[in-house]
This record gives C-alpha cells, structure tokens and sequence, in this order.
C-alpha cells in the first residue's frame, strides 16, 4: 500500500491575495485557508481545486470504493474554526 501523505491544514493571513494556498507533494498535503475572506468564496476556491485536482488525474480513487480500505488510513480530527477556538 502507497504511503499516505502527511495532512495539514491551517487557517492562514493570505493578506487578501487569494481564499487559500495548496501545497501537494507525494509525501505532504498543505491546505491553508484565509478565513477572513467570505465563506463563499472560500468554498468556490475548494471546489475549484478539488475538481481540477480529480480531472488531472492528480487525485483518483483507489480501489472500488471500499470502506474497509478507508478504515485502514489513520482518522485526525478537522483544525478548529478560528473565531470559535480551540475545544
């Protein structure tokens, strides 16, 4: 089995430049997003991204689905929201 890449994703100040940044490598995924800029615009830039990642063939879906395979990956916790803080 491939090894799963080390996930991290931050709430950054992209100084209004752009909703988020990526970085994607074989060994480390970085999502930062801005979360000063609206919601909306933040989930277009990911839907964008996730979309043009999955028609590259950049990202494609292992296996058919298996959730026995999805079990396997270890399971982290989502970053918490910056205005609600940590719980």
């Amino acid at each position: 089995m491939a090894e799963v890449p080390d996930m991290r994703v931050r709430a950054v100040d992209l100084n209004g430049e752009c909703p988020l940044a990526l970085y994607d490598s074989r060994d480390r995924f970085e999502l930062s997003i801005d979360f000063s800029r609206p919601p909306e615009e933040i989930a277009d830039a990911l839907e964008d991204l996730f979309q043009e990642a999955v028609e590259t063939g950049r990202w494609s879906r292992r296996g058919t689905g298996s959730h026995e395979q999805a079990a396997e990956l270890p399971q982290q916790g989502a970053a918490p929201h910056p205005e609600n803080g940590p719980h």
